[in-house]
């Protein structure tokens, strides 16, 4: 199993969605709860533990600067410690990427062919299943991947807004309702996650873990 998910827009308006391996797309129906929380109730699946390992060394400078607000932020408003990987390998969390893409991960980016352009999508790429001591998916690896031809054009919480939105969705956050969620749906400047997101990471991730020193330990 492995789980995709991404930011979109169709004809000038933003949306969110998220594809499942299986090709069936996701969304939050009327009356449904701020957001859904791992799969298959939700678009992602967990990641594999309260530290999360990350290297953006493809990144350019912009980019980059938002998807390290996003991964602080997610140590700042949970029980999860994000630590930089200066040596990634095949268990390193998330790895991020940008470029002006056309048709990788055979994704239309720029919607020629869809009418939806993408703006970022995670995906997780090393996918562990359930076990019988551990009954959910997890992931040990995303990768997230952001679109430098709507990047150029995002003000500087735009980008962080939709890093932070990718970044929740490699720890297994769905598109939320709240408009407190940099999950909700849509281009927006919402930067930080809701009171509910959090709860949901505190649910599952337990005791925030000591920051990790970059480059060693169990990823």
């Amino acid at each position: 199993m492995v789980t995709m998910t991404y930011f979109k827009r169709r004809a000038g308006r933003a949306v969110l969605g998220a594809v499942l391996a299986l090709g069936a797309v996701g969304g939050l129906a009327p009356g449904a709860q701020a957001n859904d929380f791992g799969y298959p109730s939700g678009c992602c699946s967990f990641a594999d533990n309260g530290q999360h390992w990350y290297n953006d060394d493809s990144l350019e400078s912009r980019t980059k600067s938002a998807f390290r607000y996003a991964m602080g932020n997610l140590d700042a408003q949970s029980v999860m410690s994000d630590a930089y990987d200066a040596s990634p390998n095949a268990s390193t969390d998330v790895e991020a990427y940008d470029a002006y893409y056309v048709d990788t991960w055979d994704l239309d980016w720029d919607g020629s062919t869809t009418g939806y352009n993408l703006y970022g999508y995670a995906k997780c790429v090393k996918a562990i299943a359930p076990t019988p001591s551990e009954d959910d998916w997890r992931c040990d690896q995303y990768e997230v991947r952001f679109d430098l031809r709507d990047v150029d054009g995002f003000s500087t919480d735009q980008r962080r807004a939709l890093a932070c939105h990718e970044v929740g969705h490699t720890v297994g956050l769905s598109h939320s309702t709240e408009s407190s969620s940099c999950l909700r749906t849509g281009a927006h400047t919402t930067v930080k996650y809701s009171a509910h997101d959090v709860s949901h990471l505190y649910t599952r991730y337990g005791p925030r873990l000591s920051k990790p020193m970059s480059g060693g330990g169990a990823k």
